[in-house]
């Protein structure tokens, strides 16, 4: 035997030793190498690779009862710039060893579990998960690192991603439910090479950090069904003091488009925004600041008006959802194509609804305002303050106080507020300034009249928090919500430039509830907190 052996090792040069069978339990086997030959094939020629070190020395195990397929695969490892080399064993050394791959199926088995559970996290879960690879980065390639939180911070439900520089670190900042939450802390310096791979795949100059740059791009996405879907984002890059500040705004064009029952309307003010979207001329403006929930109102209007007996077309920047049956137009700056003329060209394609994404400038408010003039019902939003606010600011774009007053049929302004979460809401006392604010918001709108208020018996709601809701007292996002009816004597008082002040007293002998009126009567449904009330008021 030992004579045999020896005859072995000075016939090849390359084989260093002899493994006994203690040997061949005890060794370290590296997975990685050791499925690169297949089991059967292992089995079959009674070879195997177990190993590989940095200077690129290959450990391979064999019987060399098959001597050519073992030349043929010391040949292919020398090829590829390695260095095989031999170990031998008995039959008995390798059949334990060739158990290692039992080892190594179990290994994938649960590497495919863990893989499909992080494919499929949402919510809580996956930002637990961002946080378990940050901290193995290290051994992930940096391109494939960025996409995988990125995947995983749209799953968690986040509308914004934020990279934001600070005095020691970059944060890693989601937006979930309208607020911001902090995630990881890059260090500044490792940052850098995360910060290329993402102006990389955003299409951005990598050499360029002191302007701001605009990026897009599209990934691939699970829901906890394993359905997967196409993600588009939009990057921003700014300029900061040490490094740039990223932001990816995530646009989800394939999201189901909800009905009014499905979002925040009541169904008293579905039925005040149906009278108008029914009316087959005329403009309806959704107004408020930007993350404010109005594109989800719009596209809600769109699905309830979206019968196929009308032409509906959209022009938007970007757009967020397709919707089948609607022709959808996008806005690009860069080639030239911008409100003005994207407009000009709907009007020639015969339209009965139109969307205009953004009113920005007077040119863009005077063709929307002659459109619903002339026989079309126009959609679109700005960004005011209140509803009534949106009057006044159309006028000082010089729209024409006498175009506008007929061609406006309402106006809805609107805010999001978070939503208590309803595994750990509990009910508390309101405080004396709360039953107070409260108490007062009541008499008015029972004055009012026409509005079913839920009895209130001095006691609110309370966010807690617990794990369903990541320990923040909230789930989910409504809205609160105010409409103004242009009615003629409205109209007459925008014709003659009437106040803000003057228009509001107005619109109260309609039963006009202000935003933060509706905010209190979702309170008093259990919807939202006081503090929510506030924060967006």
């Amino acid at each position: 035997m030992f004579y045999r052996f020896y005859r072995i090792l000075m016939a090849n040069p390359l084989i260093n030793t002899i493994l006994e069978l203690a040997d061949v339990q005890a060794l370290q086997v590296d997975f990685y190498q050791l499925q690169k030959i297949p089991k059967a094939t292992a089995e079959k020629i009674q070879t195997l690779i177990y190993h590989k070190d940095p200077n690129n020395d290959v450990y391979v195990l064999t019987t060399n009862n098959y001597p050519d397929e073992l030349n043929k695969i010391t040949k292919q490892l020398t090829d590829q710039g390695l260095k095989p080399k031999i170990f031998y064993t008995s039959l008995e050394g390798f059949l334990q060893a060739l158990k290692r791959y039992d080892d190594l199926a179990q290994q994938q088995a649960i590497a495919q579990q863990q893989q499909q559970t992080q494919q499929q996290a949402e919510g809580k879960s996956a930002i637990n998960i961002i946080q378990q690879l940050y901290e193995t980065r290290d051994h992930m390639d940096p391109g494939a690192f960025v996409m995988e939180i990125i995947r995983l911070s749209f799953q968690s439900g986040a509308s914004d991603f934020h990279l934001q520089p600070e005095e020691d670190n970059v944060m890693l900042r989601l937006r979930i439910d309208g607020i911001l939450q902090d995630v990881i802390a890059f260090d500044n310096k490792d940052f850098r090479k995360y910060l290329q791979k993402l102006k990389f795949i955003s299409g951005v100059k990598m050499n360029i950090d002191y302007q701001p740059q605009d990026g897009r791009f599209s990934f691939e996405a699970s829901n906890p069904k394993g359905e997967v879907k196409k993600v588009d984002a939009r990057v921003n890059f700014m300029p900061g003091m040490k490094t740039e500040s990223t932001v990816i705004r995530f646009l989800d064009s394939h999201k189901g488009v909800s009905t009014f029952e499905q979002i925040w309307f009541t169904d008293m003010q579905y039925q005040l925004i149906k009278k108008y979207i029914s009316k087959t001329t005329g403009i309806i403006i959704i107004t408020w600041p930007t993350g404010s929930g109005k594109t989800t109102t719009l596209y809600s209007i769109l699905h309830t008006l979206n019968t196929g007996t009308n032409k509906i077309i959209t022009l938007e920047d970007p757009v967020e959802y397709e919707i089948a049956g609607i022709q959808q137009s996008q806005i690009d700056y860069s080639k030239g194509y911008d409100y003005e003329m994207g407009l000009k060209a709907i009007l020639r394609h015969d339209p009965d609804i139109i969307l205009v994404g953004e009113t920005r400038s007077q040119e863009t408010a005077e063709i929307s305002i002659n459109a619903a003039l002339t026989g079309h019902l126009v959609f679109t939003t700005l960004h005011t303050n209140s509803a009534i606010a949106s009057i006044g600011r159309l006028i000082s774009m010089d729209v024409k106080s006498y175009l506008l007053a007929p061609a406006l049929q309402a106006i809805v302004g609107q805010r999001l507020v978070r939503k208590v979460c309803p595994h750990c809401a509990t009910k508390r006392q309101a405080s004396y300034a709360e039953d107070e604010e409260i108490k007062k918001s009541i008499a008015t709108l029972q004055n009012l009249g026409n509005v079913a208020l839920p009895a209130y018996d001095g006691t609110i709601v309370q966010a807690n928090g617990c794990e369903q809701c990541n320990h923040t007292g909230y789930l989910g996002r409504s809205a609160i919500i105010e409409i103004l009816e242009i009615t003629e004597e409205i109209r007459k008082l925008i014709i003659n430039q009437g106040t803000d002040f003057e228009i509001f007293a107005k619109a109260r002998e309609s039963g006009f509830i202000t935003l933060q009126e509706d905010g209190i009567i979702k309170v008093l449904n259990g919807i939202t907190t006081l503090d929510e009330v506030h924060r967006v008021g």
